[in-house]
């Protein structure tokens, strides 16, 4: 990952825009920067769609001209085993480990490695919990604003029930460390005797010693859900249209 294709993917999330929709918006088709800032094809951007793009993320042309410097790639150290142990494949990705939270400049974060899992989820779970796949079905950069968030991770959304902010096939982005407040939108995780993981997307209401207060958006809805049953919350810092 080098600094132009750094500036575009910050630039992109804070217009809260996605690699399809900006590659259709310069007039390519939509996998253009996609294939662009994974694959590095083409090496650099041509001066027609150097110059748009500029004008659709509010930078300079001069900005995006590349060939462009390489970022720092990270290091990386064990840590200890998290609450979301379960979560990671660890034998399969252990070179690929999540690391600490480190107070470095962001550029030295966003590196090559592709160390930010995503999980997948399937419907089928009662009142419609989603069954979350036992290791992650993916791994890519990591986004801006899980930079230096240990055990951030992301999860694929199956269903509506809480568009527009989390659309179905939507990758919901997660930290686990920040505290709910009412009106935020996480990710309740359950975690059953069989070794069965699933998991809820809802809004945050409140909570009561024994339930969670929650809603969906469609169809509109409140309701509680039962602690025992639901023993994790996981905070949602945003969305992701791959």
């Amino acid at each position: 990952m080098d600094v132009v294709r750094k500036l575009i993917l910050d630039r992109l999330m804070e217009l809260g825009l996605d690699l399809s929709e900006a590659s259709k918006k310069i007039g390519r088709n939509h996998a253009y920067l996609q294939q662009f800032i994974r694959r590095g094809v083409p090496a650099e951007l041509k001066e027609r769609d150097r110059i748009r793009l500029a004008e659709l993320i509010q930078v300079s042309p001069d900005e995006l001209r590349g060939p462009s410097t390489p970022l720092p790639a990270r290091s990386y150290e064990k840590k200890a085993a998290s609450s979301r142990e379960s979560f990671v494949d660890a034998t399969t990705h252990s070179s690929q480990s999540l690391s600490p939270a480190v107070i470095v400049p962001s550029s030295e974060l966003f590196g090559t490695h592709m160390d930010f899992p995503i999980f997948g989820t399937a419907q089928g779970g009662q009142d419609g919990a989603l069954i979350v796949s036992e290791a992650a079905v993916d791994w890519d950069v990591r986004p801006a604003v899980l930079l230096r968030v240990r055990d951030g991770y992301g999860m694929i959304v199956s269903g509506d029930s809480m568009a527009p902010e989390h659309k179905h096939g939507s990758i919901a982005l997660v930290n686990p460390h920040l505290p709910p407040r009412a009106g935020d939108s996480c990710v309740f995780r359950s975690h059953a005797e069989d070794g069965t993981n699933l998991a809820m997307i809802k809004v945050y209401r409140g909570q009561t010693e024994t339930h969670w207060k929650v809603s969906q958006h469609n169809p509109p809805k409140d309701f509680t859900l039962k602690k025992s049953d639901w023993q994790i919350v996981h905070k949602t810092v945003g969305n992701h249209f791959p």
